[in-house]
């Protein structure tokens, strides 16, 4: 019986990952200065936990992109981590908009529609988290 050598490691899913990743800490980032633009001065005692909130995603993104970029292992784990928080921290900005408390995380996107905003926020991080996980992209962290 034959062995068969295990597949040649591709860049395919780690450099969309890790392009998701810093696209998504710059989308964050956006979002400390975005919303005080938006509201005004007046309720930012408000807007405060959200923009901490953005700084936290935003630079553990950027620092997890680009060391993925980088081919360090834990630029993998730190854009695993920083993409489920993304994701908690949309949701939590969700149901806390259906309770009528204002917490904003994010940039802008121009959907003023707040359920299509959460779902098309959502989706770049659950495939950054998907990438992420990938086998392919594990293989290639090890060259």
């Amino acid at each position: 019986m034959a062995v068969t050598a295990p597949p040649k490691p591709r860049a395919g899913t780690a450099v969309a990952a890790g392009v998701l990743a810093v696209l998504g800490g710059l989308w964050f980032l956006t979002g400390i200065f975005w919303w005080t633009v938006v509201f005004g001065f007046g309720p930012l005692d408000l807007l405060v936990p959200g923009q901490i909130a953005d700084a936290v995603i935003g630079l553990l993104l950027l620092l997890g992109g680009s060391t993925l970029l980088a081919r360090v292992e834990a630029g993998r784990v730190l854009c695993l981590a920083a993409g489920g928080l993304a994701l908690v921290a949309l949701i939590v900005a969700s149901v806390l908009r259906f309770q009528r408390i204002l917490f904003v995380v994010g940039g802008p996107t121009g959907i003023g529609e707040p359920v299509l905003r959460g779902l098309v926020t959502a989706a770049p991080f659950v495939a950054l988290l998907v990438l992420a996980a990938r086998p392919a992209t594990r293989r290639w962290m090890r060259r």
